[in-house]
Formats: C-alpha cells, sequence, structure tokens
C-alpha cells in the first residue's frame, strides 16, 4: 500500500523539520520525507490499509499542528 502526500508551504524546509521527527520508519511503515519546490512529500508505504489509514491520518493531524505553531 502506497500513498503520497504534497503540502504546499511558504516554508518547506522548515515544516519537514517539524514532521520528520515524529515521522519514524519502522518493520510495519516506511515513511520517506522530500522538498520539492515549494512543496514536502511525504511518502507512505505499508503493507495494510488499516496502517496506511492511521499513517495518512498522522501526517494531516502533525500537519495541521505544525500550522498553528
Amino acid at each position: 500500500m502506497h500513498n503520497r502526500t504534497e503540502i504546499e508551504t511558504d516554508q518547506p524546509a522548515q515544516l519537514k523539520e517539524i514532521l520528520e521527527p515524529s515521522l519514524e520508519s519502522d518493520e510495519n511503515v516506511n515513511y520517506q520525507l522530500d522538498i520539492q519546490n515549494n512543496k514536502v512529500v511525504i511518502s507512505v508505504d505499508t503493507k495494510k490499509l488499516g496502517t496506511l489509514r492511521a499513517c495518512t491520518d498522522n501526517v494531516f493531524r502533525l500537519s495541521m499542528l505544525a500550522n498553528k505553531v
């Protein structure tokens, strides 16, 4: 299972720095964060749909929290 989320921002390096410590890969999920133009691109790979859903939800929640900070 794979998901790719692109978040446009004026400060992509700062957003990546905020998100990266909370998005740790392990044997069940693999996160990859990249910067492309004015976007932070977060790729999530998992083996199960439920895990993918939870990880994607986590990405959005952390992004919204970072926006408030």
